[in-house]
């Protein structure tokens, strides 16, 4: 059986073998999610690339423990990175149509992009404290499932009973992230 996390060690190591297996099995999906995206596999590629610098620079400068599941976090890592590319394309093409892109802003969206998977990943670990419960209320709650949706789904007894055990939940999920000690150094950033 192999190592927890040893697709995570071998980028963490630079081994050749280990970084080749992330591309067999990670780069597929992300390709796949680009695409459907307005990307295409250069974009892909691009964002790939900047995904592992980003989580092997983090790592490495943070000290940070070995990723429970690597493949999804680099998945996650990816998805954030193309959307703020997305973001930054729009905004760039109606500011200058024949500008390209100089490495200042790069070094910015790339910056951006680290605080912005911190966050993340702060609401994760905190998410993940949560009552089975409140996860499955929240998690229906985000992919914007109506009030009526979730007390079927969760055989609520009334709507009302639905809003509160979201308010309570949403409430104690607050709770953690701003008792979280990386919270008030992502506050000040």
């Amino acid at each position: 059986m192999p190592e927890k996390h040893s697709l995570f060690n071998a980028l963490i190591k630079g081994d050749s073998r280990g970084i080749l297996e992330i591309y067999e099995t990670v780069f597929p999906i992300a390709l796949k999610h680009i695409a459907r995206n307005s990307g295409n596999k250069e974009d892909a590629e691009d964002i790939f690339q900047k995904a592992l610098i980003m989580i092997t620079t983090k790592f490495k400068v943070k000290d940070y423990e070995p990723i429970e599941n690597f493949e999804s976090y680099l998945l996650g890592v990816c998805k954030n990175l193309w959307l703020k590319e997305l973001n930054f394309r729009k905004k760039w093409v109606t500011k200058s149509q024949n500008s390209e892109l100089n490495n200042e802003g790069s070094a910015k969206m790339l910056a951006l992009a680290i605080l912005e998977n911190d966050r993340w990943e702060a609401y994760l670990r905190n998410f993940n404290l949560l009552s089975d419960n409140c996860k499955k209320v929240l998690s229906l709650f985000l992919k914007k499932k109506s009030y009526a949706e979730i007390t079927k789904t969760l055989q609520y007894n009334s709507e009302t009973v639905t809003r509160q055990r979201v308010f309570k939940c949403k409430a104690k999920l607050t709770k953690l992230i701003q008792a979280d000690p990386n919270y008030k150094k992502l506050k000040k950033i």
